[in-house]
Parts: C-alpha cells; structure tokens; sequence
C-alpha cells in the first residue's frame, strides 16, 4: 500500500485506487480477480442452502424463540446449519442423528437451556413423527429459576423441512406446566407429527418461561440471564 504526502486524488485512475483510511491519503492496487477453489463455490452454495433450510426451520421453532425477528440469531442458526454442511453434496447426503453444531445451538446468548434444565430428555424421529419423551423428575431439583418463580412453562416445538428445497413441511408444538415445588413430576412422551421422511431435516427446541405473581396478578418473569431456549435435538433422515 502506498502512502501520498503531498496532492491528494480521490478515486480510480488505471488499475490504481486513491482514497483516505483514518485520515491519511493512500493508494492501492486493483484486484485483477478472485479465483474461487471448487470448496469455497461449494461452501457458497450449501450456505444458500442453509439459509432457506433455517428460514423454513424457524417458522416451526417460533413458540421456542425469545426473539424471532432477531437478526444476529437468525445468521448465527443458519450458520450452524452452513458449518454441518460444509462442503458437502446434498444429493446423496448420509443420515445424520446427532446433526453436529445444530443440535446444540442455543437461541439466546446469555443463558443456555441444557444448562437451566437438567430434565433427562430422549428423542425418537420415524416416518410417524417425533417422539419426546421426559423421565420424571422434581422441578425443584432439575431446573434453575430466578427469584419469585411460582411455576415454570416448558414449551418443546418440532419443525422440519426438505433439505435440497428448503421448503417447510410440518412444525407442532406443546406446553407443559410444571409448579416449582418438590413434588415430582410423572414421566410422559410427547408425541408431533412431524414426519421423519428421507430427505426431511427435522430440528426439535425447547424453551423455559418463568412466572410469578406481581401485585397479585400471574405476570412472565423476565430477568436477564433466565430465557433459556435451543435446540435440544437435530436429525437428518
């Protein structure tokens, strides 16, 4: 790079730039072209990919998501999506279940949900749809609240759509109650149908909300670091 003391000259003569960075006059040459490896075409279209699977994905997950229209959040889940692929083809793919990076993808950046719910969850995905279910467990002991919870929801969201297209096919979701005390909770299995068909990526999140009472009335506690949600479970079929 090149540095002009003197007569300063704003904008391109031949395959020369002229121009100001933090105030001092510079100049560079032009870029004759950027010859792109076949990985790095690869990566561009696979992110494309990723970008329509996770805009279809988020329509199903919306229940679980604190902030649905958040940009940052939105990049970052088709991100995770692009980072699995990599340079994959998607024609062909191999079944996956755990889907690497999207299965422990978190929708908040402050807290995470594995970390504010230690309910043992297993997940089963079929042609049928997916299968969630709970062991039993004592609210007081497995899950992480802020001050004044009086009960807790969970709410579990199932989505999937076709990989290649990124066209949604189905998205279900359930709520479930939980008070906060320490009477144990009976184990149960949630059943969505969201079919589990070959070429369908399914992605199953889960989300906590606290509420309480304030001047007498049940009111949502919200207070940073306790909006836990993610994805508990990613499957390509």
């Amino acid at each position: 790079m090149a540095r002009i003391d003197d007569v300063f000259v704003s904008g391109t003569f031949g395959n020369i730039v002229f121009y100001r960075r933090m105030g001092k006059a510079c100049a560079r040459m032009k870029r004759s072209g950027i010859k792109q490896t076949v990985a790095t075409k690869k990566r561009g279209v696979n992110f494309g990919i990723a970008a329509r699977a996770g805009k279809a994905l988020r329509m199903g997950l919306r229940p679980c998501m604190p902030n649905p229209t958040d940009r940052s959040m939105q990049s970052r889940f088709s991100g995770a999506i692009a980072r699995w692929l990599g340079t994959k083809e998607v024609d062909g793919l191999a079944p996956s279940n755990p889907i690497p990076f999207v299965s422990s993808y978190s929708f908040t950046m402050e807290d995470s949900f594995i970390d504010r719910c230690k309910v043992p969850f297993g997940i089963s995905t079929s042609e049928s749809g997916v299968e969630v279910s709970l062991a039993a467990f004592v609210p007081l002991k497995y899950i992480s609240v802020p001050a004044g919870t009086l009960a807790v929801k969970l709410v579990i969201a199932v989505a999937g759509c076709r990989l290649a297209t990124g066209v949604f096919t189905s998205g279900s979701s359930q709520t479930i109650h939980i008070p906060y005390d320490n009477l144990e909770i009976p184990a149960q299995t949630l059943r969505f149908d969201v079919p589990g068909d070959k070429g369908n990526l399914i992605v199953t999140a889960a989300r906590l909300i606290y509420t309480g009472i304030k001047n007498g009335d049940p009111c949502i506690i919200d207070k940073k670091g306790f909006n836990p949600a993610g994805v508990i479970n990613a499957v390509y079929c």
